[in-house]
């Protein structure tokens, strides 16, 4: 077999590994879940996971690093569109509800090493929380400059942008609103945001 058919055999089967680590690291948390049942889900043999992983603490790393990877991609993503500091923050409040919807096992799994029962991670989750507030500080230092909002700390302004974009979230799923509903308020969303970070007029 060609050496390179033979990598992407590799990294299509690691792949795999991951999303099926991402699903059971959702469902059971980081203790309860067994690295041999998602062997067997990613339709492998048992000890041929460790000649990708060593143990189960190293394909949680590892996946929780790919899922960095993936969605803070997406959330720059939304916000490198140009356009108005408001119609960018209805593209990031959408960014998420996609990747709640669509990969929600990874969301999951990232929410719940910030707050839940992965936290024996949350070092590690931490960092991709100060890539998102460095991504949104600079989408809110933009508009402040273009005189769209006025804040005197954007680093706050932007977890609090942050915080109520994911927490919205989980609560709109938490309440099992369709994920149609939840994107149909990112306007309102964002123009609520906007409003409570407007410049104040002047007072004569």
């Amino acid at each position: 077999m060609p050496k390179i058919v033979d990598e992407q055999m590799r990294e299509a089967t690691r792949r795999k590994i991951l999303r099926e680590a991402a699903r059971e690291f959702a469902r059971l948390g980081f203790d309860q879940a067994n690295i041999n049942l998602i062997a067997e889900q990613a339709g492998i043999g048992k000890g041929t996971i460790y000649l990708y992983f060593e143990n189960k603490r190293e394909l949680f790393l590892a996946m929780l690093r790919t899922i960095a990877q993936t969605q803070l991609g997406t959330v720059r993503a939304a916000l490198a569109e140009a356009g108005t500091l408001e119609q960018r923050l209805a593209r990031l409040f959408l960014a998420f509800a996609r990747l709640a919807e669509e990969d929600s096992d990874s969301f999951s799994v990232y929410m719940s090493a910030l707050y839940g029962v992965n936290r024996a991670f949350q070092a590690e989750a931490t960092r991709l929380l100060r890539d998102y507030l460095a991504v949104i500080s600079l989408v809110l230092e933009q508009g402040q400059a273009n005189g769209e909002i006025q804040s005197d700390d954007i680093e706050a302004s932007s977890l609090l942008v942050l915080s109520l974009t994911e927490s919205y979230i989980l609560s709109a799923r938490v309440l099992d609103w369709p994920e149609a509903e939840i994107t149909n308020r990112a306007e309102a969303i964002a123009h609520t945001i906007i409003q409570g970070l407007a410049p104040k007029p002047t007072v004569t």
